[in-house]
């Protein structure tokens, strides 16, 4: 009993030195606690996969009543921001080549004529294809509203009682596209914030020459991590928290799942990738080192969790490389605990793959750590 708690009183004396380490210099405490808001709110706004600010060009060949019907059923669209018409095909191509309008829209000269004989009339959509991601969104969006005019304008020659489709969106009633991006953005900002500590954690003492005084104490290889391990977690905590408070007062997130469950859930998530920047510290002689290791793991991570493409897009290979990212998780317990409140079978269907990533990692690090010590 009294070497268990003389082993504990040493990790304690440690996590108090990281602790003052960390929060000794005023830069460190501001770059820990306003990056993580400012970046939130920053990319809440800005990063949206969302089209809404068209700005379109018109070549109105008929120029009647039907075809003006049309164009103006455009303008009046919450997507089209800016509408140009134009009188000859040259000034068309001039707007989509200097990019001044994202999509042309050609109308016949028999556009009218075609509508009263109900033959379907054909128009010509150009968009601008690269940006490949918003030609599809836009093409899908004026697709809705000529099927929409169509219906207007030939309505009577519809079935008398025509099919009616009611939409209704579970779990994001109004399509809030920042609820995405904000619950995707905290769990970004804390891998982030947690390998950064943890990766520079050993680098730094490295660097600073005072790393020979952590070997000559007596704690085990095993025992120094887990001391750099705790104020890390508990640091991404406090700025996790921040994000959190932001979340809810700022952009109304719900929790649907209880705010317990989801500070249970970050703790697993965080051990799983402590590991990961401990390794990174280890074979890390400096800091730019260690930065440098950061980036390198940080890139691939993103990409294959999920965030910026379903994973069910990917190639197979790359599909199965996404099991053994922690973000992958996170995400998927991220989204069901804040919106759905998805039920414990399927909280533990992602929380075991975090516990193994995390007990593998550590190994891992401890053992390497161990290995570079002798």
């Amino acid at each position: 009993m009294t070497n268990i708690i003389a082993k504990f009183t040493a990790i304690w004396a440690l996590i108090i030195k990281e602790f003052q380490i960390i929060w000794s210099d005023p830069k460190n405490r501001a770059m820990i606690l306003l990056p993580p808001l400012l970046m939130l709110t920053v990319f809440a706004f800005a990063a949206t996969f969302e089209v809404n600010s068209i700005a379109m060009v018109i070549y109105d060949k008929d120029n009647s009543p039907v075809s003006r019907a049309l164009t103006a059923k455009i303008a009046n669209t919450p997507y089209v921001k800016h509408l140009y018409f134009v009188d000859n095909p040259h000034d068309l191509q001039n707007k989509i080549d200097t990019e001044q309008a994202f999509v042309a829209l050609t109308i016949p000269d028999d556009f009218a004529k075609k509508t009263y004989l109900e033959e379907s009339p054909t128009v010509q959509l150009i968009l601008d294809g690269r940006k490949s991601n918003t030609a599809q969104v836009v093409s899908s969006y004026l697709t809705q509203i000529f099927a929409a005019f169509q219906y207007e304008t030939n309505g009577i020659t519809l079935p008398q009682i025509p099919i009616k489709i009611r939409v209704r969106n579970w779990y994001n009633p109004n399509l809030n596209y920042q609820w995405y991006i904000v619950i995707s953005f905290m769990g970004v900002l804390v891998t982030v914030m947690m390998l950064a500590i943890t990766a520079l954690s050993v680098a730094q003492e490295k660097e600073l020459g005072t790393f020979d005084q952590v070997l000559v104490s007596p704690l085990t290889p095993f025992q120094i991590l887990i001391g750099k391990t705790i104020p890390a977690i508990a640091v991404t905590y406090i700025d996790f928290t921040i994000m959190l408070i932001a979340g809810h007062f700022i952009f109304h997130i719900p929790a649907e799942g209880g705010y317990l469950l989801i500070y249970g859930c970050v703790l697993v998530f965080l051990f799983s990738i402590s590991g990961i920047g401990l390794f990174i510290s280890t074979i890390c002689n400096t800091q730019q080192q260690a930065i440098f290791g950061v980036f390198a793991f940080l890139a691939p991570t993103f990409l294959l969790s999920g965030f910026i493409t379903p994973i069910e897009n990917m190639p197979m290979i790359l599909q199965k490389f996404s099991i053994f990212n922690p973000l992958t998780y996170f995400f998927q317990l991220a989204r069901g605990l804040f919106l759905k409140d998805i039920d414990g079978l399927t909280v533990w269907a992602n929380i075991w793959p975090l516990l193994i990533i995390g007990i593998c990692t550590m190994s891992f690090a401890s053992w390497f750590f161990n290995k570079r010590i002798n």
